[in-house]
């Protein structure tokens, strides 16, 4: 298990700056593990332990698929680099280069940070990684796509994290139970259906030959995450119940789908 370096400072916390190859961790746990970005999770878990003065995310924002991800970078930074080769002769990756450059700024005038975190794979930023260690005496933590991570690049590092670090149990779990619910939502325009915790548990479970109680655990962790929330609705006059719905805004953030 990854165990972070002691902190200090007022905050309780080293100070950090953060640099991301966006096209690495978005297209390579695309390909790899056919997943998306939990970019608020991994920004919630990286300042518990860091004060993060800033993140820096680089991409060729030209990529559609990638420039959509523009509004849930924003959620956790407004420094976004644009990498984009505009040359009509040389179609070579700025993205690295353009990376590098910033890092080796900072690591010259940012007096005040104690910690530099590099999210790639690649090797090219080992020598980086080497230098802001040995020379700068800066802690250098690595987050990388697991199976898209260079050893080299591990090795220079003070610490490395690979995404997706392990598999959730209730993965395939989540994706029955919201198509379950988005089922009830599209009949909802002839009669109006009113999906309980339980009744969900037991539909899910009896379709997909799962216990009740896994497909119970994984829906109270839908809940916790604020995917689904419960909400208390009048059913007659006099009475009520308590329903389960999705929050499809939140569900796309965590890369979850109903498919």
């Amino acid at each position: 298990m990854l165990r972070f370096p002691k902190l200090f400072h007022a905050t309780g916390k080293k100070r950090a700056l953060v640099f991301v190859d966006y096209e690495h961790w978005y297209i390579s746990l695309e390909k790899l593990h056919n997943q998306k970005p939990d970019i608020r999770g991994w920004y919630k878990e990286l300042s518990q332990k860091y004060d993060v003065r800033d993140i820096f995310f680089f991409a060729d924002f030209s990529n559609t698929s990638i420039r959509l991800e523009i509004p849930r970078i924003r959620e956790v930074s407004s420094t976004i680099v644009e990498t984009q080769n505009t040359s009509p002769h040389h179609k070579k990756d700025f993205t690295d280069f353009i990376m590098l450059d910033h890092i080796y700024q900072k690591a010259m005038t940012a007096d005040n940070i104690d910690a530099f975190i590099i999210f790639s794979g690649d090797g090219h930023f080992s020598s980086a990684a080497t230098f802001l260690h040995a020379k700068c005496g800066k802690e250098v933590g690595v987050y990388a796509v697991k199976n898209a991570a260079s050893t080299v690049l591990k090795n220079s590092a003070t610490w490395m994290i690979e995404i997706p670090e392990k598999k959730d149990p209730f993965a395939e779990i989540y994706s029955l139970i919201l198509a379950n619910l988005k089922s009830l939502e599209k009949a909802s325009g002839k009669k109006k259906n009113y999906p309980t915790f339980w009744a969900t548990v037991e539909s899910v479970a009896r379709k997909n030959a799962l216990s009740k109680s896994t497909v119970a655990e994984a829906l109270r962790k839908l809940i916790s995450d604020q995917v689904v929330f419960q909400k208390q609705e009048n059913i007659s006059s006099g009475k009520s119940i308590k329903t389960v719905n999705v929050n499809w805004a939140e569900a796309r953030k965590r890369g979850l789908s109903a498919e």
